[in-house]
């Protein structure tokens, strides 16, 4: 019995990106449809992902260019793709993205199928809903459906055992 085993499951990643900030901003769409034709022609499926936004980095990024010299960049388009794919095709995924030229940085996770973004959407979506921007009101108790423990003191937790406790 020699079956082989073939490694064919799919699992959920999703890859955050960095495009140069000298890609004109009209052609940012074109780019992104790129990247994702990367990674849907290894037959993968997309589940959600979000447009790239032009952002300042937290640091200057340098890249080699053929010539040898280096690109500076202080701005780049970040924008991110979770998707579904078999764990044998992720490596060349990775690296077809790498090496795509508008490509500054990519970093690639395997993560789960559910919404895990609480960013800065999150926090607009609070805004909209309360109208305000300080920070949400919190939830009070009544609210709650749970019954929520509140923290006892010593003393009250002395009492408790002592109840608790009988001698015989």
């Amino acid at each position: 019995m020699n079956d082989i085993i073939s490694d064919d499951r799919q699992s959920v990643y999703e890859i955050g990106y960095l495009l140069v900030s000298s890609v004109p901003e009209e052609k940012v769409p074109t780019e992104v449809e790129a990247v994702r034709a990367i990674i849907t022609g290894a037959g993968s499926s997309v589940i959600v992902e979000e447009a790239p936004h032009k952002q300042q980095l937290a640091y200057t990024m340098r890249r080699k260019t053929v010539a040898g010299s280096y690109e500076k960049y202080d701005t780049a388009y970040f924008g991110w793709i979770k998707f579904e794919v078999g764990s044998d095709k992720i490596e060349a995924i990775k690296k077809a993205i790498e090496l795509y030229p508008s490509v500054l940085r990519a970093l690639l996770i395997s993560t789960v199928r559910e919404n895990t973004y609480l960013g800065k959407r999150a926090q607009q979506d609070v805004v909209a809903q309360f109208g305000t921007k300080e920070v949400a009101p919190e939830v009070s108790m009544a609210d709650s459906k749970e019954a929520v423990a509140i923290p006892a003191t010593i003393e009250e937790m002395d009492k408790s055992i002592d109840a608790m406790v009988k001698e015989v």
